[in-house]
């Protein structure tokens, strides 16, 4: 999971559980009125009270596992929606069903539980919750003494249209979820597209002068007995096709392994934008020479990679120009890691290609929360 992924289900859990204060503020509203005026039950208020924190800890997992941690086992989640209703009707039975103080708790209770259920299945739901809450408040008004029909349009309103607010919420992180899958099936698209160019191209360059060996190389055998020097000739031939094929292959595999410095960068600015990553591009177009541009696409690559895997990173930086005679590539964003660690392989091959044309490569936090990679080569800037 990406780190954009993992932060929008993040938001999602939280926004649904942010229901939760909805029952919170009932219940203490129904402690604070019960303190108000003189007729606090021990009994029932604790019951009330235990409720209220066994109500609030299985919903909790059950949001969680709604967002966090979906799809869930279908009865892990019916374990959490029975345990907590259950202790919505002790609230209830314990006290009373007044909309305006522990009425809430069922209503936050219908709100979450059917985030995830099918339309049918919300409706019965959240017709079968009012009809208790109003049966409740029939047989146990509370102190304000509501009348049945107000409580039947309470309920009815907010049973019914609370759930699907609520609803949005997952319609949209499924909406990302979707999102992200098809950027995967992008990326694995493209990477096939691409192998099947280059067995394509591979067996366009070498694979007529294969055929032509295998045949020069029968004739040439049937030709040794009858006809030395012909024979001879001919394995000339093959030779000559066997190193002609040999270098096309040479500069097909070469061609294939050099990356364009801008190309590279376009790639990584999708991609990092795709999790969630700001991207600032300041490269002049033609800045350096390919013997140059090559190793800074390998940097910028192995950045990228860097900051999906290592980093919490919203923003990030890539930058070219001059110094002198030599062209600087800085790479930086805003998520740096706290810790200290081992520098990785990855990095260090880098350093090492760069040493080669005389350049040479720095990685390390900044100390404002900001990680730098500077990648420096003596070669002409022509911005």
């Amino acid at each position: 999971m990406t780190g954009g992924l993992r932060r929008a289900r993040r938001i999602t859990m939280w926004s649904l559980a942010f229901t939760l204060v909805m029952g919170w503020f009932g219940g203490l509203g129904g402690i604070l009125l019960l303190i108000a005026e003189d007729r606090v039950q021990p009994v029932r208020l604790i019951i009330a009270v235990v409720g209220l924190l066994v109500f609030s800890f299985f919903v909790w997992r059950l949001v969680r596992a709604v967002s966090m941690f979906w799809p869930r086992p279908a009865r892990e989640i019916r374990r959490y929606t029975v345990i907590s209703g259950a202790a919505v009707l002790a609230i209830l039975l314990a006290q009373n069903a007044e909309p305006v103080t522990w009425g809430l708790v069922p209503i936050a209770w219908i709100s979450l539980v059917t985030v995830r259920t099918g339309g049918l299945a919300t409706t019965l739901l959240s017709a079968g919750t009012a009809a208790t809450c109003v049966l409740v408040q029939w047989l146990n008004p509370g102190p304000q003494n509501i009348p049945v029909g107000v409580a039947v349009v309470v309920y009815g309103i907010m049973c019914l249209t609370l759930p699907y607010a609520n609803k949005l919420w997952i319609w949209i992180l499924d909406l990302a979820e979707q999102a992200h899958a098809s950027k995967d099936a992008e990326a694995r698209l493209a990477v096939t597209e691409e192998r099947l160019r280059f067995a394509r191209d591979l067996h366009d360059l070498v694979g007529h002068s294969l055929s032509v060996i295998a045949v020069k190389s029968e004739l040439a055998g049937k030709l040794t007995a009858i006809d030395a020097a012909r024979a001879a000739e001919e394995m000339a031939v093959v030779r000559g096709l066997a190193q002609d094929g040999l270098r096309q292959i040479r500069e097909a595999v070469r061609g294939y392994r050099v990356l364009d410095l801008a190309s590279e960068v376009d790639s990584v600015r999708a991609i990092l934008e795709a999790d969630g990553v700001r991207c600032e591009i300041d490269l002049p177009p033609g800045a350096v020479d390919p013997e140059t541009a090559a190793p800074f696409a390998w940097v910028v690559r192995e950045s990228a990679t860097n900051i999906l895997r290592h980093s919490s990173a919203t923003w990030c930086r890539v930058s070219l120009r001059a110094v002198g005679g030599s062209a600087v590539l800085e790479v930086v964003n805003d998520g740096a890691a706290t810790g200290s660690g081992p520098a990785g392989t990855g990095l260090a091959g880098l350093g090492e290609r760069l040493a080669a044309i005389g350049g040479s490569l720095t990685a390390q936090p900044t100390g404002d929360g900001r990680f730098l990679v500077r990648a420096t080569a003596p070669t002409g800037v022509t911005a």
